[in-house]
């Protein structure tokens, strides 16, 4: 009999601790998707792209607990100040919360990049880069001449092949982390590349952090990768990932997203962060 007491006192012992144990990550779920919600991520798309093309980033953000707004804007109606200015206003009109994050992809970089020569409103924490071309690039050089790529891209088209340009272009003032990506083609260069950009390319002085997936330059931002990578940006400025949420693009959640379930894309190879 004091055999049996003692076995069902280290069962309610042990339904105790895992209880508690459950209690505990409860609760740390909550105050992460708590802190969430107290701030925004503004969403900037690519040359050439619109808002749906970050709809399944968006998605998973929204899914994780945060709040998100999508800045619309179309390269060849409008000037790169322009479109800074545009994109000014659009953040004072519809981020309501006290602090605010960007996730850009390519041409959205220099969009925010370029509206530091202005005033962006404050409570700016952090900025995630998607394949910026944060050098004169490549493609950009090659087409510049071209009707039809003069014709969607505009003015800012011209712009990312001028080395006096960005020789002008600010760098942010707030803190910035590069995702780059590497799946890309051997036709028109010459070094690793996203088939659009040269890795090399993405890097700028002042990053926090830098970071290389398998990704492609036109749907990095599909990736479950680059979305739990933007994540951890995010809210600890690494991209340091815990072994036990390890990035890759058929596991993994964004952090107590437990609805988060895994992509069709094959699994990638472990990333590299350089800091």
């Amino acid at each position: 009999m004091l055999r049996f007491s003692r076995k069902l006192i280290s069962l309610v012992a042990l339904f105790g601790a895992c209880a508690g144990a459950c209690a505990a990550d409860d609760a740390a779920a909550m105050v992460v998707k708590a802190a969430r919600q107290d701030q925004t991520v503004v969403l900037l798309h690519g040359m050439g792209r619109g808002r749906a093309s970050l709809w399944v980033l968006e998605t998973r953000l929204k899914t994780a607990g945060f709040r998100t707004v999508n800045f619309p804007y179309i390269t060849h109606a409008r000037s790169l100040d322009q479109l800074s200015d545009d994109l000014i206003k659009f953040i004072k009109e519809n981020v309501k919360t006290p602090t605010y994050c960007i996730i850009a992809h390519s041409l959205g970089n220099i969009i925010v990049r370029n509206s530091f020569h202005r005033e962006l409103p404050p409570g700016l924490k952090r900025i995630v880069m998607l394949a910026p071309p944060n050098r004169p690039a490549d493609l950009a050089r090659a087409f510049k001449d071209n009707p039809v790529y003069r014709w969607v891209t505009g003015e800012s088209g011209q712009q990312l092949a001028s080395d006096e340009f960005y020789k002008n272009l600010p760098v942010p003032t707030a803190e910035f982390g590069v995702i780059a990506g590497d799946r890309g083609q051997s036709i028109t260069f010459k070094e690793p590349n996203d088939g659009v950009i040269t890795v090399e390319s993405t890097k700028l002085d002042g990053m926090k952090a830098w970071v290389l997936v398998h990704q492609a330059h036109t749907f990095i931002m599909n990736s479950r990768q680059a979305a739990q990578l933007a994540v951890r940006f995010i809210e600890h400025g690494d991209f340091d990932v815990e072994p036990d949420h390890t990035a890759t693009e058929t596991g993994g959640t964004l952090y107590y997203d437990i609805e988060d379930g895994p992509d069709p894309d094959e699994e990638e190879a472990p990333v590299a962060p350089e800091k």
